[in-house]
């Protein structure tokens, strides 16, 4: 079995490319892969997306409603999980879509705009929105980015529990489909991966 952990800005159009990307991958992969997409948000990550993105390191109102937006759009994602790993994957690539391909603004008439596109419960929606158990979701996923050295939206670690590696592999978002191809085999040589590229981390 492979499980992928791939930690994502639910806002952003880069995330969207690399989810894409990793399908892709899976597609064509005939050992079982469980493929994890974690919303993620915290102030060194919001550092690293804000210098990748060029935009003003002194905007604080800026950096502020940057950060009260992915937070919000990522606990909308994790109350959506409550209706389905499908549904909630739908809600995403949507949204991804409007706000960071297409430059529409975040909002809640937006994500209800979504909801309602993909048929989604809105009633349920919102009661498990304003649950705290959502929150509670939320933090446990914080907790594991911050174990796995998360720095970076779409960064994402591999575990290939059919290979004699006995450990993961944390690979960032331009990681080479070839790169990550290999790391998909059964019979793979662990001393091929090192520290040479700096996209590929071992931990």
């Amino acid at each position: 079995m492979i499980e992928i952990y791939l930690f994502i800005n639910p806002l952003d159009e880069s995330s969207l490319k690399v989810e894409e990307k990793f399908l892709r991958i899976i597609h064509k992969e005939t050992e079982k892969v469980h493929f994890r997409l974690i919303p993620l948000v915290n102030p060194r990550v919001i550092q690293q997306y804000i210098k990748s993105h060029d935009l003003p390191l002194g905007d604080l109102d800026n950096r502020n409603k940057l950060c009260n937006s992915i937070y919000s759009a990522c606990l909308d994602y994790k109350a959506l999980q409550l209706q389905g790993k499908k549904l909630s994957r739908q809600f995403l690539f949507e949204l991804q879509k409007k706000v960071g391909r297409h430059k529409e603004n975040y909002s809640t008439q937006l994500v209800h705009q979504i909801l309602t596109q993909i048929n989604a419960d809105l009633t349920l929606f919102k009661h498990d929105r304003e649950s705290n158990l959502i929150v509670d979701f939320f933090k446990l996923d914080q907790q594991v980015a911050n174990e796995m050295g998360i720095e970076s939206f779409s960064d994402a670690v591999i575990f290939n529990y059919n290979c004699d590696r006995d450990f993961g592999v944390l690979v960032e978002a331009d990681t080479p489909d070839a790169i990550i191809e290999e790391l998909f085999k059964t019979h793979c040589d662990t001393s091929q991966f090192s520290t040479d590229d700096d996209r590929l981390h071992l931990y």
